[in-house]
């Protein structure tokens, strides 16, 4: 197919090299810098950053509130649309991540048709009709089904069905990472997430696929820190700007001087540096977040407000006042990692009636986790998140 895949590093221009390589300097040192203890409760909620941001992209209207409190709803109760939506797309990266795909694979149509499959598990029958036109014609969703017919995304139209095939062979030789080295790993991320959107090989949910599909290759293609950022995040808090970048690189090439492919290098080189900058511009704000000193300014605050009983939650909503000792116990889980009770106590110089009882309140509030015999150890609750990690959403 003539398409430029991705801006090479030869063809980069120096700027934008560097823009690269500071990118990969941030995100390890976010990688290695941040607490252990803090990492899988923070790569837990950036599941629930990514989700809100990339449903609110299309549309999604559900309030941060609601989506912290999307994993709490009873197994047997079906939540609103929308937030059914982003449950089922936190779910979906649950399962990525449990059952991850092979690096080699990621560009596969295989694995394409898996993440688009992955969203809509457990998906109600009838969200599975979609709207075509003005006119009240609809078609049948068939997850991880390519698309079989044609159509017109805005102003951009997609490959015809016959022709996509050609395109999915293309794009799976095109991007694979055991043929990129070096800068290009990142350079092609972006080449192919436009592409991807680009082909819109299903017939809905392209959009939530492609930022799965760009999660998943960010992380494979040598990302170590990727999960404790998200580019979603940046897409989403300016939708403007990412869907002006996306239809740069929708542009048909402009003579000769502008690649040899259909589409414009210029458009697509336009695409690359407004997705660099924005994981860049993510990545500084995560590590800002987790600074040290920073945070534990900010938790100092939190736990000295809930000793006075002062503390405002963002839908008004009465918290108990929480002994000044929670901190301690914060702090220390969060630096040193899970504790046993009786070692808590004894760090704490209180009775084990009284341990037990603050131990119980900040496992009630979502702030430790407390499983049978196991260590005490670190959660974020949703309380706490709007506090702990401002602006966040």
């Amino acid at each position: 197919m003539a398409l430029t895949p991705f801006i090479s590093q030869d063809s980069a221009p120096g700027d934008l090299q560097d823009a690269v390589i500071e990118l990969l300097r941030l995100d390890s040192a976010l990688n290695v810098n941040i607490p252990q203890p803090l990492r899988l409760p923070m790569i837990h909620l950036l599941r629930q950053v990514n989700s809100f941001y990339s449903n609110r992209i299309e549309g999604n209207p559900t309030l941060p509130a609601d989506v912290l409190r999307a994993q709490e709803i009873p197994a047997g109760e079906t939540p609103a649309e929308d937030l059914l939506e982003i449950k089922r797309h936190i779910e979906a990266q649950l399962r990525l991540a449990s059952d991850p795909i092979d690096v080699v694979a990621i560009c596969t149509r295989e694995s394409i048709t898996r993440m688009h499959s992955e969203f809509y598990v457990g998906m109600p029958d009838e969200h599975m009709n979609i709207k075509l036109n003005d006119q009240g014609e609809t078609v049948r969703l068939v997850p991880g089904e390519f698309r079989t017919r044609g159509v017109r995304v805005g102003e951009h139209v997609p490959p015809s069905a016959e022709d996509m095939g050609g395109y999915l062979s293309w794009f799976e030789r095109a991007y694979r990472l055991d043929w990129l080295h070096g800068l290009n790993r990142v350079l092609a991320a972006a080449g192919a997430h436009h592409r991807l959107m680009w082909i819109h090989p299903f017939m809905d949910g392209n959009g939530r696929t492609g930022r799965l599909f760009t999660d998943q290759y960010l992380r494979a293609a040598g990302l170590g820190g990727y999960g404790l950022w998200t580019i979603s995040r940046g897409f989403g808090r300016d939708v403007e700007s990412y869907y002006a970048a996306l239809k740069a690189a929708d542009h048909i090439r402009k003579g000769d001087l502008d690649g040899r492919g259909e589409l414009s290098d210029g458009g697509l080189l336009t695409f690359t540096r407004y997705f660099v900058n924005t994981a860049l511009e993510q990545v500084r704000y995560f590590s800002s977040l987790l600074e040290p000193r920073m945070l534990s300014k900010r938790i100092d605050y939190y736990f000295e407000m809930r000793m006075r009983g002062a503390f405002p939650t963002a839908n008004g909503e009465d918290l108990p006042i929480l002994r000044i000792e929670a901190r301690d116990v914060y702090r220390d889980l969060l630096y040193n990692g899970p504790m046993h009770r009786s070692d808590i106590q004894a760090k704490l110089g209180m009775s084990e009636r009284t341990t037990r009882n603050l131990l119980s309140q900040m496992a009630s509030e979502g702030l430790i986790s407390l499983d049978g015999r196991k260590p005490v150890a670190l959660k974020l609750s949703r309380h706490s998140i709007e506090f702990l990690f401002p602006a966040l959403f």
